[in-house]
């Protein structure tokens, strides 16, 4: 699996004050994060890619497009877990 700031023929922007902020805070590092997309406790690869294309589309104020690359055959799991 791969998630891709952009697309590829598009410019991954970096900007000091946000880092890596689209994936912290969709891994659980934000409010978002801390009970998953429905609040069940859980952060699967498929609500991470929801997560992280929406946010950096509106960090960025749309310069950025995130791309995500899964093979077929890996359905969804949890990558992230609430105790």
């Amino acid at each position: 699996m791969v998630f891709a700031s952009s697309t590829g023929k598009q410019y991954s922007f970096e900007d000091a004050k946000l880092g890596e902020w689209g994936l912290y805070e969709g891994g659980g590092g934000g409010d978002w994060g801390q009970g998953g997309l429905y609040g069940e406790g859980k952060i699967t690869i498929n609500m991470l890619d929801l997560y992280i294309s929406e946010r950096v589309k509106e960090l960025t104020k749309g310069k950025q497009t995130p791309a995500t690359a899964k093979p077929q055959t890996i359905p969804d799991f949890p990558l992230v877990l609430k105790r």
